[in-house]
């Protein structure tokens, strides 16, 4: 099987990897209790502002995160209107503050092994070269919630010339990406507003915001007419339908809890870009066995 897999185009591997993952939760399903079916209520949506929305109630779902939090219990609700399945109550800022600010996040093999490094980084190089998104020499890109800015030092690798600024909210990895021309701790908002970006990414870092329209406004600021959004997230559990309800979620590698604010849609995303200024021209969700989804925006040119 593994043998095969390897000579298969990529979009086959992630399907065939959707449904591995798929059939071996539905063959641990059979043993437990037959679930309840989905219950509804009306409340107001924070995604796509819609006042007394219909939202399916999948279930509670259970802290992934070692506190100390406030907020210690949530469900996930799915919004009928814009699809997007998101946490109720909404983290307090407190409690992100714990997770982001007063957390450290890189230190285990995952992102310090010279193996994972080299696999992640080749894994966005092939992504941006595919889809076209590498600036130009003299041209920048602002990576958002960069970490240890795998887009910056991709960028750098195929055109040296590209100006590279990285922002986190924590500090944690500022000394540790020389492929970085300016890394900025702190908001974004605190980022000088002066330059212009060709391309601003998000990878893995919308679906940890409360707020994550405000953060594409901020960004269309700040892009050059024409310039584009890379965005990386969670998605779904693999294939997951409405229907299925929760017990996928609660096997989901992506459930990070209160961590993963919200699982957004295409839904969510062309509504935004269309109130922004945007254009969504690129959509995929079929990464990591359907479980990641990959947007690019593109800002509208100016008249």
């Amino acid at each position: 099987m593994r043998k095969l897999a390897r000579v298969l185009p990529q979009a086959w591997r992630n399907r065939l990897r959707a449904w591995q993952l798929r059939g071996m939760a539905a063959w641990r399903d059979r043993a437990e209790a037959a679930q309840a079916p989905l219950q509804e209520t009306a409340v107001h949506c924070r995604f796509c502002g819609t006042a007394g929305a219909r939202h399916r109630v999948l279930g509670d779902v259970p802290l992934t995160h070692p506190g100390p939090f406030r907020q210690n219990a949530y469900r996930l609700l799915h919004c009928n209107v814009c699809d997007v399945v998101h946490l109720d109550p909404e983290p307090g800022a407190a409690d992100l503050s714990t997770l982001y600010e007063d957390s450290v996040q890189f230190s285990d093999e995952t992102y310090s092994g010279d193996a994972q490094a080299l696999r992640v980084l080749e894994g966005y190089g092939r992504r941006l070269d595919r889809l076209g998104l590498v600036p130009d020499a003299g041209q920048a890109l602002l990576e958002v919630g960069a970490g240890l800015a795998w887009i910056s030092r991709a960028c750098k690798q195929r055109r040296d010339g590209v100006h590279t600024v990285a922002q986190d909210v924590s500090g944690e990895c500022a000394a540790r990406c020389p492929w970085v021309d300016h890394y900025h701790v702190g908001p974004l908002r605190s980022l000088p507003s002066e330059r212009r970006f060709a391309l601003a990414s998000m990878t893995h870092v919308i679906e940890h915001l409360t707020d994550p329209a405000a953060m594409l406004a901020e960004l269309h600021a700040r892009l050059l007419p024409g310039g584009k959004v890379y965005v990386t997230a969670p998605h779904r559990p693999p294939l997951w339908r409405a229907g299925d309800g929760i017990r996928p979620w609660l096997r989901y590698e992506y459930l990070h809890v209160p961590a993963h604010v919200a699982y957004l849609s295409r839904t969510w995303f062309e509504r935004v870009a269309a109130g922004l200024g945007f254009e969504l021209v690129g959509w995929d969700t079929s990464h990591d066995g359907h479980q990641v989804l990959e947007a690019v925006l593109r800002k509208r040119e100016e008249a």
